[in-house]
């Protein structure tokens, strides 16, 4: 009997680095080619499953966003306090705050090395489960 256990922590760790990837994919691009605005917190928009932060500013052209940024840092952050943002002119909404006092990404790092223990782990199980 083949046993697929090895595969629980291999597929959750791909996931896990997948997300994390994908976010940080996102996060580049808009440092490297968005707009930079000066933003304001204004609130925040918190379900069960997330927190977001909403964040007002004017893209170059006038007009008035308000964009919700998901970040782990949200609870670091009052109503009120300036932040930098970045946005893609054609898709302002999805703006992304690129500084702040409170800003760190040692989150994502945590949750990508999670990632990396999990997929080595699912691949020795493997390794000493098939061999």
């Amino acid at each position: 009997m083949v046993h697929l256990y090895p595969l629980l922590p291999l597929l959750a760790g791909v996931v896990i680095l997948w997300v994390v990837a994908r976010d940080t994919r996102l996060e580049l691009r808009l440092v490297r080619h968005g707009m930079r605005a000066k933003a304001r917190v204004i609130g925040y928009h918190e379900t069960s499953t997330a927190s977001r932060m909403i964040v007002q500013f004017r893209t170059e052209d006038g007009e008035e966003v308000h964009a919700e940024h998901e970040n782990t840092g949200w609870t670091a952050s009052r109503a009120g306090e300036i932040v930098t943002v970045a946005y893609d002119p054609d898709r302002p909404a999805l703006a992304r705050i690129v500084s702040a006092p409170w800003l760190s990404h040692w989150v994502r790092g945590l949750f990508g090395g999670l990632g990396a223990v999990l997929v080595f782990t699912g691949l020795l199980l493997g390794y000493l489960e098939w061999r």
